[in-house]
């Protein structure tokens, strides 16, 4: 019995210890934006898309990366999801471009056209929200907006 306990506090405690292994206490976040975004197919149920993510590290030392999981949401509705297993090195004060593949399913698409029912937006806002993990273990969270002034582009007159 004491010989479970024991055992049940070791794993709880190794459990604590490798869930604060992400990032050494005193470093910033990385900063992640969208950089681009193109469609690459397109299916009636599901479009595929090429994205850039920049990755970005205020810190003085490197960040090895593993991988990277992400959502896109255009004008607050989903929009596009994906993963990559992305390996490479985000250099200390530098940045990194990573090319990921997002995909959205028929109804993100529905939804955002819906949203143009309206008339065509002279802004989309969009955001990113998303995990990168480190080779170091425990991932790091991500959230970002943006966006796109199109009044340019729609005729609008908006100042």
């Amino acid at each position: 019995m004491l010989q479970s306990r024991w055992l049940t506090a070791m794993l709880c405690t190794l459990a604590a210890l490798a869930g604060c292994a992400g990032f050494p206490e005193g470093m910033e976040p990385l900063s992640v934006t969208l950089a681009d975004i193109r469609p690459t197919q397109i299916g009636l149920f599901e479009q595929e898309y090429a994205m850039k993510l920049r990755v970005q590290n205020p810190n003085n030392q490197d960040i090895p990366l593993e991988g990277v999981s992400f959502a896109v949401e255009l004008n607050g509705k989903s929009f596009a999801k994906g993963v990559s297993r992305q390996t490479g090195t985000v250099p200390a004060f530098s940045d990194v471009v990573l090319d990921v593949t997002a995909i959205s399913s028929l109804s993100g698409i529905l939804e955002q056209l819906g949203a143009l029912r309206t008339g065509a937006p002279d802004r989309i806002k969009y955001r990113l929200q998303g995990r990168l993990t480190p080779s170091s273990g425990s991932s790091v969270p991500f959230d970002s907006t943006g966006s796109l002034d199109l009044s340019g582009l729609t005729g609008s007159d908006a100042q």
